[in-house]
């Protein structure tokens, strides 16, 4: 089993904001239980993506988090035009807050900031004065500051596809209720099993292609050389690596309970690893062979989890 560094942003922040009530959570059991990561998404006619179209990230750690038995105050504004400061202000004065979606181009202390234009990215804040707001930046940048000017335009998210409004933020957690590790491993199939099944359904209304059929499609692209290089470069640096993680994160997971969707997901684990060094390789024709069995595995493990009756 791998233990390492991963591009877990939002759990790792939830982790960290948990931690600031003196709970002790880890990030790859808050990654699972936000269920970010399961299944497979294709838009349009570009890459393909190893998450669902049904949680979003900023849905996906909220739900974790109460399932975990936290409450927490969310926060977002109606406008795009006036940042909330005097509201972060008095917030940061008794709680830490978890910020985002943030655009990472605009995270200035990031030496690379310039190259990652639109991408998404979660912070946690636990100081600010007239200049500056103080983050921990799980992307191995612990208590650096950014200028609140940098801080808006980051913040207001405007090149980012999701998110329930501008400027996001959660603070003020507590621990409502304890509930039994059988209850959240319960409450976290019923979740997946949503997920799986909204995910179909959701693509057909937006045009995407899910699962097998987006894989299949993605192979085909990949045989006929139809591939883009912003594609190419997204499997590279994102995709495959987190991918690997995530499902290595999911087999322990499933291990105690369901020693088939544990043992599907190692497999995934491994065939995405590969995936990832093939890709670096230049490999396609191989990656094309590789994706086809992640295929045959993902089919598998959908049925496998949506077969299971959940005792109420």
């Amino acid at each position: 089993m791998y233990i390492g560094n991963g591009a877990y942003c939002y759990a790792n922040s939830a982790s960290m904001f948990v931690k600031g009530i003196g709970e002790e959570v880890s990030p790859s059991l808050l990654e699972v239980l936000s269920g970010v990561g399961l299944g497979v998404t294709m838009y349009g006619n570009g890459s393909i993506f190893l998450h669902n179209n049904t949680a979003d990230p900023d849905v996906a750690i909220s739900n974790a988090l109460k399932m975990l038995g936290y409450s927490f105050v969310e926060e977002k504004s109606n406008s795009a035009d006036v940042m909330p400061m005097n509201e972060l202000k008095e917030v940061l004065k008794t709680s830490t807050a978890i910020l985002g979606p943030v655009d990472m181009g605009y995270l200035t202390y990031s030496p690379n900031h310039q190259y990652a234009k639109g991408a998404d990215h979660y912070v946690l804040a636990y100081d600010i004065d007239e200049h500056f707001i103080y983050v921990h930046d799980p992307a191995s940048f612990p208590y650096v500051r950014l200028p609140l000017e940098k801080l808006e335009l980051a913040w207001k998210a405007d090149d980012i596809p999701y998110g329930r409004g501008p400027f996001q933020y959660w603070h003020s957690i507590q621990k409502i209720n304890t509930p039994s590790e059988v209850e959240i491993y319960r409450q976290s199939i019923e979740y997946f099993q949503h997920l799986y099944e909204e995910t179909g359904k959701i693509g057909t209304q937006i045009g995407a292609k899910t699962g097998r059929e987006a894989i299949d499609h993605f192979v085909e692209k990949i045989q006929n050389g139809q591939v883009s290089e912003a594609a190419v470069g997204n499997l590279k640096y994102f995709v495959f690596q987190l991918g690997a993680k995530r499902a290595n994160d999911f087999s322990r997971y499933f291990e105690k309970n369901h020693r088939d969707l544990s043992e599907l997901k190692k497999k995934q684990a491994e065939i995405l690893g590969l995936c990832h060094s093939l890709t670096v390789e230049e490999e396609f024709k191989e990656l094309a062979k590789a994706l086809q069995e992640f295929g045959k595995v993902e089919e598998e493990f959908e049925n496998s989890l949506l077969s299971i009756k959940v005792l109420v």
